[in-house]
């Protein structure tokens, strides 16, 4: 077993976009990651990992700094290569703030690391991975329309922003809402529920792979909470990206939240794996 630091990320893509792809809505945060890293305007830095037996990929992890290091979903891990991952982050001094993916897989991460360090962990999250192949027809139409916010709504989003990092726990997300309103409504991948002109909730299109597409920020303000206005958000959203060729949506669901859990269910998705989320205490 070979294990390889990687600096090019299209070179990293095509060794690792295979192993990925066995699991591919699991491992969208990865795969969606490293096609962000191939377009003309990806300079977010990553660390790139991969562990490579007889001249094939067996494991890979990959880590955009400040965030955590990412475990993927796959078929046959091995107790033994998260633990020599580990050891591979310790002997070459890399930070590791936490670490989230497969539960099994973060387990023995978690105990290795524990075991080299002494530092405790702490969980950050349960996280539902959701997929979508047909949408489930919604029986009542809701009055309102889905729009793709443009700059006119700048101040609002980024409000709203603040207020889904508070409530998701992801508190960094505020430090950044300015900065994240802008590309996001630049690259016209956030929605709006409008019902007579008034927004009430908001969806984006987040990353892409080789044959599907997630959405996160799924947002409704408390004042319009409980009116099934993020359902007809994600549904709306789900339907455009569907018909754009997309094989398949997926999103990830706190599962500490049955409520939001059941908006997604109610539409067609289905759960198909899950991912855990430690940060480490020092």
């Amino acid at each position: 077993m070979t294990i390889i630091y990687e600096s090019d990320p299209i070179k990293f893509h095509e060794q690792v976009e295979p192993l990925l792809l066995n699991r591919e809505a699991e491992n969208n945060l990865p795969l969606g990651i490293l096609q962000r890293l191939k377009e003309p305007k990806g300079k977010e830095f990553c660390h790139m990992i991969s562990f490579q037996d007889n001249g094939k990929t067996t494991f890979m992890s990959i880590r955009t700094p400040p965030h955590l290091w990412i475990i993927p979903s796959l078929d046959d891990v091995q107790p033994t290569q998260v633990q020599a991952f580990a050891r591979f982050l310790f002997e070459e001094n890399h930070q590791v703030p936490g670490v989230l993916g497969e539960r099994k897989a973060v387990k023995s991460f978690l105990k290795e690391w524990g075991m080299l360090t002494g530092q405790q962990s702490e969980r950050q999250m349960e996280q539902g991975i959701f997929r979508l192949t047909r949408l489930t027809p919604i029986q009542k139409h809701q009055q309102g329309q889905l729009i793709e916010a443009d700059l006119s709504y700048r101040l609002l989003i980024e409000g709203w922003l603040r207020d889904y990092a508070m409530e998701t726990g992801e508190a960094h997300l505020s430090d950044r809402a300015e900065e994240l309103a802008e590309d996001l409504i630049g690259d016209r991948r956030l929605h709006l529920w409008v019902i007579d002109d008034v927004p009430v909730s908001m969806a984006s299109r987040a990353r892409t792979t080789k044959n599907g597409v997630t959405i996160n920020a799924v947002f409704t303000p408390d004042r319009y909470k409980k009116r099934g206005y993020a359902t007809q958000a994600v549904w709306h959203l789900t339907e455009k990206l569907l018909s754009k060729g997309y094989s398949f949506c997926s999103l990830y669901t706190d599962l500490s939240n049955p409520a939001a859990n059941s908006i997604y269910e109610k539409i067609g998705y289905e759960k198909i794996g899950e991912s855990v989320v430690y940060r480490f205490t020092k």
